[in-house]
């Protein structure tokens, strides 16, 4: 990965604790001091800056679909890139909750109700430990040599090779989404929402992951050596695979 987008997902740690303390100083001093912003720097702290990032997730999300997957041969496993886009929405969130935040313990010193303040903190606390463990986590879709791992925030779900039905299992009908037919039975860990026959493919190209998921449902002798170097230049060594990945 390539550009800003591969420099936000090197430096995605870095990038969302500066976002963090600066937020938290930010507000802070705002709090405890007796100047007031000029209302055109508070309208791009308060609005411009969170929502600005937060819109730019929403394109990063529609527009990037780069042609990768990532060999990890310790697991060993192939797996999705992580989304940039993501990152990026949880720095806006950062900002914007860091704010809301501050508000509202304003607003508790104040005299605000007790119990409504408790609620409104620990939703935002959450809605941001959320965003980051979304951000900085291992959520994504892997393929082992065993089967395919759907890691959401609060479960995955386990998809059998031998569970994918017919001799093309799965269809990149849309850019951010593969569906896959299924003849078997899946395994669900935690709380894993949703179907279990969609994957998300935010971050990365429907059509190579669909095409990988094909190849390894319908070659059997191959799975063993998902995850090694050897096999992913073999995979994108496929004239149609190297198409993908050289557009």
């Amino acid at each position: 990965m390539k550009g800003v987008l591969g420099w936000v997902v090197r430096w995605r740690v870095a990038i969302l604790a500066v976002t963090l303390v600066v937020s938290a100083g930010f507000e802070i001093w705002r709090q405890s001091s007796v100047v007031d912003l000029p209302w055109f720097v508070d309208l791009v702290v308060r609005l411009v800056l969170p929502f600005g990032l937060i819109l730019w997730m929403i394109s990063i999300n529609r527009s990037h679909h780069p042609a990768v997957l990532l060999t990890r041969p310790t697991v060993p496993a192939l797996e999705v890139p992580p989304n940039p886009g993501m990152i990026i929405g949880a720095a806006g969130y950062t900002v914007l909750g860091v704010r809301t935040i501050g508000m509202a313990i304003r607003d508790l010193n104040a005299g605000m109700d007790l119990v409504f303040s408790v609620i409104y903190l620990a939703f935002f606390l959450l809605a941001l430990v959320m965003f980051w463990a979304s951000a900085l986590g291992r959520a994504g879709i892997r393929l082992y040599p065993e089967g395919i791992v759907n890691r959401q925030l609060l479960g995955s779900v386990f998809i059998p090779w031998d569970s994918l039905g017919g001799p093309v299992p799965a269809f990149a009908y849309r850019p951010d989404r593969v569906t896959l037919k299924l003849d078997g039975p899946v395994r669900k860990q935690g709380f894993a929402l949703g179907d279990p026959t969609v994957l998300s493919a935010l971050g990365v190209s429907a059509e190579l992951l669909a095409r990988a998921i094909h190849e390894y449902a319908n070659r059997p002798d191959l799975r063993p050596h998902i995850g090694t170097e050897e096999e992913t230049e073999r995979f994108h060594a496929i004239p149609q695979i190297a198409e993908l990945t050289t557009r």
